[in-house]
């Protein structure tokens, strides 16, 4: 399965067989209609502005090299399911694959 598909797959996961917006939880609704650097604030500042425990920080080439080269699909496995001392959806239990997705994108341009 390309990186594409995958990536494609997890944004649609959080809707899986819902009808309609107004059936999702209202802080799902909540999150889904923050901006990148909102939800990149909320959930991920706190660790990624400083560096924390090596996270990566926003606009920061030399700690996004490496990890940028593994696409934008792979990179959301690792805000979904964790990685190193990052917990999952960076301890966010309600972020949704579309905040996540957000906020990674966010992080990859550089906090713009």
């Amino acid at each position: 399965m390309n990186q594409s598909c995958l990536l494609v797959m997890l944004l649609l996961v959080p809707w899986g067989g819902q009808a309609s917006d107004s059936r999702k939880p209202e802080s799902e609704r909540a999150v889904q209609a923050l901006s990148g650097r909102e939800v990149y604030m909320q959930s991920c500042a706190m660790c990624h502005s400083a560096g924390v425990a090596g996270a990566p920080r926003p606009g920061a080439s030399e700690d996004w090299g490496e990890r940028a080269k593994k696409g934008p699909a792979e990179l959301m496995v690792s805000v979904l399911r964790g990685k190193g001392g990052m917990p999952p959806k960076g301890g966010n239990a309600s972020l949704t694959g579309v905040g996540a997705y957000l906020a990674l994108d966010y992080m990859l341009n550089g906090g713009k």
